[in-house]
């Protein structure tokens, strides 16, 4: 019987200790709420302007090196968001926007040249301070390559989607020959039955 009273004290203790801590941990966590994860609309779009002038001088540099014939970037106009909350939720945002590197110096290549099997990434760090959206870092380029296998399988995906292109581009000038022919022919059977 003394066993189960000391057994049943050391419980009741126990269950008094951690429920406090349990409290005093779910209080802490209200406190310092977590910081929304992602962007909401309103401040998507306001960084979005931002980058689309600061990442146009990127576009006219890979635009330059292209009429050059050279290895140049297909940069893509759509930026990767990577928001994070440093101390007092302050508000960051790294944002990527890449591209496949290709080489029009090179034959064997499709109409944008011959795909490196290298893909770049431009970097901006943004932070927001006081409703403005202010540069952290300098733009930085990142790369990845994906080695000879990777620059063979970009370089079959990259001939399949020019010739789906042009099998659907074939199929509208079929349709629209066909749609011009179908309405000469009812123009000639309007006038005629006048």
């Amino acid at each position: 019987m003394k066993n189960f009273k000391i057994l049943s004290a050391v419980a009741f203790a126990a269950a008094l200790f951690f429920s406090q801590g349990g409290t005093h941990a779910l209080a802490m966590d209200l406190r310092h709420a977590r910081a929304q994860k992602d962007l909401t609309p309103a401040l998507q779009q306001s960084l979005e302007d931002k980058l689309s002038d600061v990442a146009e001088p990127y576009f006219n540099q890979q635009d330059d090196l292209k009429a050059k014939h050279g290895k140049y970037l297909d940069l893509q106009q759509k930026f990767e968001y990577l928001p994070t909350y440093g101390p007092h939720n302050q508000l960051t945002v790294s944002c990527k926007m890449g591209g496949v590197e290709y080489d029009l110096s090179k034959k064997g290549g499709t109409s944008k040249g011959l795909a490196t099997g290298v893909l770049k990434y431009l970097v901006f760090t943004y932070a927001l301070q006081g409703g403005k959206w202010v540069q952290v870092a300098k733009p930085k380029w990142e790369s990845q390559d994906l080695g000879v296998a990777g620059a063979k399988q970009m370089r079959e995906g990259l001939a399949r989607g020019e010739k789906r292109k042009a099998a659907v581009e074939k199929m509208m000038q079929t349709r629209q020959a066909a749609s011009a022919a179908a309405a000469a022919a009812q123009k000639a059977a309007d006038r005629s039955s006048h």
